[in-house]
């Protein structure tokens, strides 16, 4: 609790508030440069990467369960890696530059599916990329997995290298996503992560069927701060029922910059995500085989909703050319 400050009471609690006002002063007369982007979702109307994940900043994907967040996930590691991660998808495009470290972070699954989940993002490269931190942290406690983050980012051996950190899902992070300190905590370790350090942290929260809401106070906490927010919506029909379980769609909820225009995202016969325009494209157009032919499965439907929202600042014009080596 933050105690009250009685009037003409000086307060001493050991900090150097005029060092702390010095950190946080903007000088109006220095030109700050646009931030690094490191992932653009589609081009405005002059051509130019719509930026969605840039250094400094936070973003989530949300989405109900069983929509296929993590192989969304996957093609966002995948595309900041690059290799032959073009092969599936036009749409998200990556701009790496040089061996930066990519840090993605598994909370639920078990180590066979966690590993399962992170050689998708190799397989979609083409080939295996040294700098891919993948950790599957289903074993540890809430707080032993934010310790363990920290460290990572501040203290490890990858300390200054890490550029990109995916964290699947960010709910497992505190011990009770409706406690709004504990929310609000979480939110303010996203926002120190990515000012000190200037890299992007991308997460996954659920939300409720038939709603844009992320579940709890911490939905909330985090979604408010958040550079970017993808939705993922579950194809319905006219009487609200789930008529294709093997696509999604897409699409851009709210962003500090442009909003990129929503498209599809699909599983191919060998279990890896492509993305397209249209809907009822079985095959994706841009160098991929027959094999990447939409699946039909049989599942029980499940009742749900749709909505949007709107957009602001243009990106930066000298951001268009990704390195994608490796």
């Amino acid at each position: 609790m933050i105690p009250l400050i009685e009037e003409n009471k000086e307060v001493d609690d050991g900090v150097d508030y005029k060092k702390v006002f010095k950190s946080c002063f903007v000088d109006l007369s220095k030109k700050i440069q646009h931030p690094e982007t490191l992932i653009s979702i589609g081009t405005d109307g002059k051509g130019f990467p719509i930026p969605v994940f840039t250094a400094g900043e936070f973003s989530c994907t949300v989405a109900p369960s069983k929509t296929k967040k993590s192989f969304l996930k996957s093609l966002f590691s995948a595309a900041f890696i690059g290799g032959n991660t073009n092969t599936y998808t036009s749409h998200i495009l990556g701009h790496r530059k040089g061996d930066n470290y990519v840090l993605d972070i598994d909370t639920e699954q078990g180590e066979y599916y966690a590993q399962r989940t992170f050689q998708r993002t190799m397989t979609l490269c083409g080939e295996p990329y040294k700098n891919y931190l993948p950790v599957y942290t289903r074993k540890l406690t809430n707080l032993e997995r934010v310790k363990l983050t920290d460290w990572l980012l501040y203290k490890s051996e990858y300390k200054g290298k890490i550029k990109l950190v995916l964290i699947d899902g960010i709910a497992d992070y505190v011990e009770d996503a409706n406690n709004l300190l504990m929310s609000n905590e979480i939110a303010h370790y996203l926002l120190k992560w990515t000012d000190e350090l200037k890299i992007h942290v991308h997460t996954i929260i659920h939300k409720t069927w038939g709603a844009d809401k992320a579940t709890g106070h911490l939905g909330s906490a985090v979604t408010k701060k958040a550079e970017s927010l993808i939705f993922i919506d579950p194809l319905i029909d006219s009487n609200n029922k789930i008529y294709n379980f093997n696509t999604v769609k897409v699409r851009c909820g709210v962003s500090r910059g442009k909003m990129f225009e929503p498209f599809f995202l699909s599983v191919n016969m060998d279990g890896l995500p492509f993305t397209h325009t249209d809907e009822e494209d079985n095959i994706f157009s841009l160098n991929i085989s027959n094999e990447n032919t939409i699946i039909d499965f049989e599942s029980e439907p499940a009742t749900i909703k749709a909505a949007s929202i709107s957009e602001a600042f243009p990106p930066n014009p000298e951001s268009t050319k990704p390195d994608v080596g490796f």
